[in-house]
């Protein structure tokens, strides 16, 4: 027995060792992730392109890890590419590109599906904060993928045990829509009554 539990032993510790640095590399994934969306909404695409580049490399490190122990490790990639999709298909909609696939991406379709399910709330904040400088047909246009990406979201009527915390990231991507509506027309009525505000005045 005491062989036996020390083979087990040196299989865990090998599995653990392999655990702690998928969890480091998620983590400086995921940061990088975010940087990368940040360059978006400041259009700072070179830096853009820098870090997807460098987050591509590390997805291969991190799935060359948990490819050693699949069974334990394979649900530490969620979260690593949800983040990465969410960047390459705001991305695309923003430069008005073809959007990418999540074959085309090398990443599991559901980790593509929730990262699609974020990228409805980074378009609201790219709405909101050119709202004022953009023309009203833009603006429309990315209400409409906003309301397309929860669309198609909500046909996706599989358990939850399947989708995990899908359906969640639908519900509050209809909120999301709704609340940007509604602040796109407030804003045009602004807009309106200040111009004619302005041609009263002169």
């Amino acid at each position: 027995m005491k062989e036996i539990f020390s083979n087990i032993t040196e299989v865990i510790d090998e599995i653990n060792d392999n655990r702690e640095a998928v969890l480091n590399m998620s983590r400086s994934i995921v940061r990088k992730c975010s940087i990368a969306i940040k360059s978006i909404h400041r259009e700072e695409y070179e830096e853009f392109n820098e870090k997807i580049n460098t987050i591509k490399n590390d997805l291969n490190q991190i799935r060359e890890l948990i490819n050693n122990h699949p069974g334990y490790l394979y649900k530490y990639l969620k979260t690593p590419e949800q983040e990465y999709a969410e960047a390459r298909v705001l991305h695309s909609i923003i430069k008005n590109s073809e959007i990418p696939t999540h074959t085309e991406l090398n990443i599991d379709p559901l980790h593509y599906a929730l990262g699609c399910a974020d990228v409805v709330g980074e378009l609201r904040r790219h709405i909101l904060d050119n709202i004022r400088d953009s023309d009203i047909g833009r603006i429309d246009e990315l209400l409409e993928k906003m309301d397309e990406i929860y669309s198609h979201l909500f046909a996706m009527d599989y358990p939850s045990g399947l989708t995990q915390d899908l359906r969640h990231k639908t519900d509050v991507a209809r909120k999301l829509v709704e609340k940007t509506r509604g602040d796109i027309s407030l804003s045009i009525q602004m807009n309106n009554l200040s111009d004619l505000l302005s041609k009263k005045s002169e």
